[in-house]
């Protein structure tokens, strides 16, 4: 056989093997799966129907635990602004957080147990048995003993001051030990809650986070996808020198457990997620190949270390409430680093402050939107200018280019000089056209991602568009939406590239790809948020008043060559750093003797 034949056998014998190794793994799961399923069958057999002990076989004679006597729950609610906190004795902890106003929507509410419950494992259940003793307007403290003899007080209270928020509680957490032995565990770990998305199609921005003394990180719901050439994930666990605060998160709301104790410590970090029995969309119900997630989270306590008699209380503040930078930089200690912009962060903040400078003029995040986009591109209007001029010289430069091209058509290398020495003579800088493109990627993806995160639009009305968060569907014809902000977009597109003047060199093939830039850019943007498209046909407008203005008010360019500078003549003018102080060059000649030998 031949080179080439070899290596295709070789690939094909590696497949091979790896499909094998695969087909071993996934039969392992499947029988351990299997094995699972069978013992849960057999228990719960054995719970519904036990067998009488017969006279011949021993009765067990094996201790059992005895069974937590049930205590009825205990429910209070905090109230602060427009959130309430519901808190239940089951678990010690906030069992839902029901966000009115605008929001109109509940946290927690796919959450297996309440924020703030304590467990001995991360994926585990709080087993202590709670009883509220005592409530008020602003607060309510749960009290509960465990097993090994540790009384555990939690209370919960509405946080007042300078850094205070409606979303924000404080939490004090009290652990004495009433036992004869030192209790000591690393073992001690608080929920965060349960993060799931409004509706299905936001399901992908569902994810976890924390904070390592100020190194902020996160992963999305991609996260537990199945990877190609590695085991499927199932949970995310790892240890930080100092967790600051961690949680989970949606599209456009989160819960940030935070530690404010003073001095930083060590603590473990778990979060995972697991399928929802009902679907999140009521349209969805009874499809099987649709799912929908919760993500749970904990993160650990510093270790626990108490004699017989001693005590330890550590705080937390727990923020259940919408993803805005402005909300989550006034309640300090570093939670707007759950903000995740991405690679253009700093250029989304500064866009995000402007547009709720604009709001506060306003008083509509539509109109806020526009003015936005208005007070962007007159940043970028001198720039846009000057790429307007250069590409009409360039375009008054395609006829001699086609000289060259016709007469280096069988030297590429020469055509090549020729064309720039073309631009050097008549003064035509050829990425000139290309910066305001440059410049607005940023500026785009920044902005994207602000409007893409923004919980202040959700619910917030514009003319038609009843969600600035959501597409703008007005009306369905023939089973597709109709969505008039996109279309809108892709029209002033058009209008935009049929005034932007083309440089006569471009191929028929560079006017096609351009022709095809605006259909290209609506289907992908068909679907976003109304306020992006809206962002976007704005600038299109904004661009063909801004080509208007220009061809009316500024001189046609005129295709002058440029003065080129003589080369002066003589010694190239040496470097003042090389002699700074203007030292001559010294005489040669006899050294005096040195002294000394």
């Amino acid at each position: 056989m031949d080179r080439k034949s070899w290596i295709i056998v070789t690939l094909c014998v590696i497949l091979m093997g790896v499909n094998w190794h695969y087909m071993q793994e996934n039969q392992k799961a499947a029988q351990a799966e299997a094995a699972r399923k069978q013992q849960e069958e057999a228990a719960k057999k054995a719970v519904q129907a036990p067998a009488a002990p017969s006279a011949t076989a021993p009765v067990a004679t094996t201790p059992v635990a005895p069974v937590a006597p049930l205590v009825p729950e205990e429910t209070h609610s905090l109230t602060a602004g427009s959130v309430t906190f519901e808190l239940t004795s089951k678990g010690g902890g906030i069992a839902r957080a029901v966000l009115a106003g605008t929001d109109r929507v509940t946290l927690n509410k796919n959450a297996v147990e309440p924020i703030g419950a304590l467990r001995r494992e991360p994926a585990g259940l709080d087993a202590i048995v709670y009883k509220l003793t005592a409530k008020s307007e602003k607060g309510a403290t749960f009290e509960g003993t465990s097993a090994e003899g540790i009384v555990v007080t939690k209370t919960y209270t509405l946080t007042e001051g300078k850094e205070s928020d409606e979303h924000l509680i404080d939490l004090a957490i009290t652990l004495k030990n009433t036992g004869a032995a030192q209790h000591r565990s690393e073992e001690y770990y608080l929920y965060a809650g349960a993060s799931s998305a409004l509706k299905h199609d936001d399901a992908r921005y569902e994810g976890f986070f924390w904070n390592d003394a100020g190194d902020a990180d996160y992963y999305m719901s991609d996260y537990f996808a199945k990877p190609w050439f590695s085991e499927l994930k199932t949970e995310f666990r790892q240890s930080f020198g100092a967790l600051r605060y961690a949680g989970v998160m949606g599209r456009f709301y989160t819960h940030i457990v935070t530690r404010t104790s003073e001095k930083d410590a060590p603590a473990k970090f778990w979060s995972s997620r697991r399928k929802l029995a009902q679907p999140i969309d009521a349209a969805h119900a009874g499809k099987a190949d649709i799912e929908d997630h919760a993500y749970d989270a904990s993160l650990g306590l510093p270790t626990i270390d108490l004699v017989p008699g001693a005590s330890v209380t550590e705080n937390y503040q727990i923020y259940l409430g919408p993803k805005e930078y402005d909300r989550l930089s006034k309640i300090g200690k570093q939670r707007s680093f759950a903000m995740f912009y991405g690679w253009f962060k700093p250029i989304s903040i500064f866009l995000s402050w402007v547009m709720r400078w604009t709001h506060d003029m306003t008083g509509n995040w539509g109109a806020a939107v526009i003015l936005l986009t208005i007070f962007v591109r007159l940043c970028l209007w001198p720039i846009h200018a000057k790429s307007t001029g250069t590409m009409k010289r360039m375009g008054l430069l395609g006829p001699l280019m086609k000289e060259l091209q016709e007469k280096y058509k069988d030297n590429p290398q020469q055509q090549q000089m020729e064309v720039m020495k073309l631009y050097k003579e008549y003064g035509v800088n050829p990425l000139g056209g290309c910066l305001p493109l440059f410049l607005q990627i940023p500026i785009f993806f920044g902005l994207y991602r602000v409007l893409e995160y923004a919980a202040e639009l959700r619910g917030q009305s514009w003319l038609w568009v009843q969600d600035l968060s959501a597409a703008d569907t007005v009306t369905q014809f023939m089973g597709f939406d109709v969505n008039p902000l996109p279309l809108i977009m892709g029209l002033t597109m058009v209008a935009q590239m049929k005034l932007t003047p083309q440089p006569q060199s471009m191929d028929k093939t560079q006017q096609r790809i351009f022709m095809l830039m605006p259909i290209f850019f609506l289907f992908i943007c068909y679907t976003f948020a109304a306020a992006l498209a809206l962002y976007w046909s704005t600038q299109n407008i904004f661009s063909i008043a801004q080509t208007w203005i220009m061809k009316l008010y500024v001189p046609e360019p005129k295709l002058e060559k440029v003065t080129q500078k003589p080369v002066p003549k003589g010694p190239p003018p040496q470097n003042p750093f090389f002699n700074p102080m203007g030292h001559k060059e010294k005489k040669k000649g006899p050294k005096p003797p040195r002294l000394g030998g």
